[in-house]
Parts: structure tokens; sequence; C-alpha cells
């Protein structure tokens, strides 16, 4: 079996975007290896937001990083920091986490199309608030 027709876990950053006016001719950004640490792929993802900026504001940000407006971040569940899942920017923002059964596909044409399955979030409700903080 070809490699890019075989099922693989992934981190798959894609764009996302609320309305046309954003709206990206190609959805997957990136596609990195699943034992990449979250740290490195949230350095990956803001490096990725970062190329769409003027060269000027590149420059500006390498030297000053802190002033970026738009680092990439943790996702949360119910308000828990969680490493997850990566978003970086405004609209289009993109969006890392790790998934499953990353394959291509090709139509008729020979276009190429990624799939994947995405995972669910990890359950937390297991997870009781001390009386500290009610």
């Amino acid at each position: 079996m070809p490699m890019a027709n075989r099922k693989m876990k992934a981190w798959l950053v894609t764009w996302e975007w609320s309305g046309e006016h954003a709206k990206r001719t190609e959805k997957v950004a990136a596609i990195f290896n699943p034992r990449s640490g979250a740290e490195r792929i949230r350095d990956f993802v803001e490096f990725l937001y970062l190329n769409e900026y003027t060269l000027s504001e590149r420059m500006k940000y390498a030297r000053h990083p802190q002033q970026n407006p738009y680092r990439a971040q943790f996702g949360a569940l119910s308000g828990v920091p969680w490493t997850g899942q990566i978003y970086c920017g405004h609209n289009p923002y993109l969006f890392a986490r790790l998934v499953d059964e990353v394959m291509v596909e090709r139509d008729a044409a020979g276009k190429e199309h990624l799939q994947w399955k995405e995972r669910s979030k990890p359950d937390i409700s297991w997870i009781q608030r001390s009386s500290c903080d009610e």
C-alpha cells in the first residue's frame, strides 16, 4: 500500500474561518508527526501564522515576539488548559489538533484530498471542584 494511502495519526493544522471574506483556498496548512510535543507544535503553528504577515511585521515580531497580537494558545476544557488543541490568529485562524486515520485520497481528476477522523475531547467530568473553588 502506498504510504500516502496508509491511515495514520498526526498533528493536523487547518485554516478555519467565519464568512466568505476570510475563506482560504487550501484548508490544510500542515501535517506533523504525532509524537511531536505540543509545545513544539504550538511554536510551528505560530510560525505558520506569522508567515501571513507583511515582511515588516515579521521583522518587528522577530525582534519583539511578545508584541505579536496572535500568539498560539492551547485550548481549554471547562477552563482547564489542554494541550490537545492549539489556536492561532483571528479570522482566518489556524487550528491544530491530534487526529486519527489521516489518509490522502485522489478524486477522478487526480486531485488529492485529505481525510481524517477527529478525536473526541477527553471527559473531565470526573474532576470535582474543591470547596475552595465554590
